[in-house]
């Protein structure tokens, strides 16, 4: 194994939430008779914190009415988490990557809560050693997530590698000196995270998967 521990991104890698995301971002702004950004423009923030994410996509409101959009963003999610999935693939992915000895890890723009309850429908809370997420940390694209994954685990940088589907988590692993694979199924296109050199950009998790146990 050339990599003892590998960190992924939650939302949009590992789960198939980046349409559900969107789709609440779309009904908020209804609700409060905001413009409602274009599509590219939602998928851009998924990744960041919800604070951040939200200032980024609405930076000319009040702070107030931001505060009421991000209620409404809440509300209109939770409605829609019990039909959130894995990607095809994922589960068995994880499970193999445990079996063959990696360490394995999550950093996540998402809420404690938002993650835990995740975790426990998708049945995998067993086989992450760390979980770090907006609650503790500073948000992504800063070091703080890694940098604490990787010191709880006494795992050193060229031993670490995170897997992500936004611009936030590779620059996040350039930021903590760490390698990076992109993919390319979740909220970003291809062309958006080449520049930030990762690896390799895998386009469905089999894929990724496949490439983990080859390279990882």
């Amino acid at each position: 194994m050339h990599y003892e521990l590998i960190i992924f991104d939650w939302d949009g890698t590992l789960s198939d939430s980046a349409g559900a995301i969107v789709r609440s971002i779309g009904l908020a702004c209804e609700m409060l008779e905001v413009v409602k950004p274009s599509e590219k423009e939602m998928r851009s923030i998924i990744g960041l914190g919800l604070d951040e994410a939200f200032m980024k996509l609405f930076d000319a409101l009040p702070e107030n009415k931001r505060a009421a959009l991000q209620e409404q963003f809440r509300e209109a999610y939770l409605a829609m988490v019990d039909d959130i999935t894995l990607f095809d693939g994922v589960e068995s992915g994880i499970k193999m990557l445990h079996q063959h000895g990696y360490k394995l890890a999550v950093a996540t723009g998402k809420s404690r809560r938002g993650l835990d309850n995740a975790l426990r429908k998708s049945r995998l809370t067993d086989f992450f050693s760390v979980t770090k997420t907006m609650d503790e940390c500073f948000s992504k694209p800063h070091p703080q997530m890694a940098n604490e994954i990787m010191e709880q685990l006494f795992i050193e940088k060229e031993n670490t590698l995170m897997v992500g589907d936004s611009s936030y988590d590779l620059e996040m692993a350039i930021n903590a000196g760490i390698d990076s694979v992109a993919v390319a199924y979740g909220s970003q296109e291809p062309e958006n995270l080449k520049s930030f050199s990762p690896k390799k950009i895998l386009h469905n998790p089999h894929e990724l998967f496949d490439w983990l146990r080859l390279n990882g």
